[in-house]
């Protein structure tokens, strides 16, 4: 009997542990198998994002080989035929309508300078090699003689801005969409956009006192697509994005680009 009892004690001690083996086994397999889940979960979103990024990328590319050309166009062709225009009107004798004729070649002029602007804004190639600071107050230039009852001020504390060529064409970009957004939809009647470089990074304050909005309240399939399509670009440089808007109360945007390690 006590054999028996014995026999029987080992067999329950041995199925024990045989069931607690396979209970330890299979707990440590499930851990296992949801680390590889996770792990593959994060493969695909990095693949994902990798490849939004290059799809991305390709349509800025896309996007500013088309900006060079119709910038070429202005340049070689719609600009020399204004020139000509001008030309031709000098020979013109002087008459009656010697006036109309001087009012005339006061509108080409000012159509040749505005094209002249306008083929600078589009170009990658003038924009990087003028830098961010030049490129940026010649677009707001351009905004205060183009917008009626606009006014604009740009301020710039003379610190050089250590970007690439790559991020000062895009930077450029992104605040040229933000200034076509204030003027499409703001209401503004001032706009101040100010930059500031620094040995760690460059920062870029944009400011209206337009209409303001609720962004929570974005219709995705218009406006909210713009903002979608802006913090992409700066994700595409490494930039922080921040917008405050309330309606009635303008709209406040900061832009933070910080510097790599050399």
């Amino acid at each position: 009997m006590l054999q028996a009892s014995s026999n029987s004690v080992i067999f329950i001690v041995v199925g024990t542990l045989i069931i607690l083996f396979f209970v330890l086994f299979f707990y440590l397999f499930m851990i296992q198998l949801h680390k590889r889940q996770a792990l593959h979960q994060k493969e695909m979103f990095d693949l994902k994002a990798v490849y939004e990024q290059t799809i991305f990328k390709a349509q800025l590319e896309i996007q500013e080989q088309t900006f060079k050309n119709i910038s070429q166009e202005i340049h070689d062709n719609i600009g020399q035929v204004l020139s000509l225009a001008k030309l031709n009107l000098n020979v013109i004798p002087k008459n009656e309508s010697s006036k109309k004729i001087g009012l005339t070649e006061e509108l080409l002029t000012k159509a040749i300078s505005d094209l002249r602007d306008l083929s600078k804004s589009l170009s990658a190639e003038k924009i990087a090699d003028t830098g961010l600071a030049i490129a940026l107050a010649q677009e707001m230039n351009i905004i205060e003689k183009a917008a009626k009852n606009m006014h604009t001020e740009f301020n710039y504390n003379d610190e050089p801005v250590l970007i690439s060529r790559e991020q000062t064409i895009i930077t450029f970009r992104i605040i040229q969409e933000l200034l076509q957004n204030i003027l499409k939809h703001a209401g503004a009647s001032n706009i101040k956009l100010e930059l500031l470089g620094s040995e760690n990074a460059t920062t870029i304050f944009l400011e209206d006192n337009g209409t303001g909005f609720d962004r929570a309240a974005l219709d995705e399939a218009k406006t909210g697509i713009g903002l979608k399509n802006i913090q992409q670009r700066c994700t595409l440089i490494g930039a922080d994005f921040r917008l405050d808007s309330k309606p009635g109360k303008g709209t406040f945007i900061k832009i933070i680009i910080q510097h790599s390690k050399p």
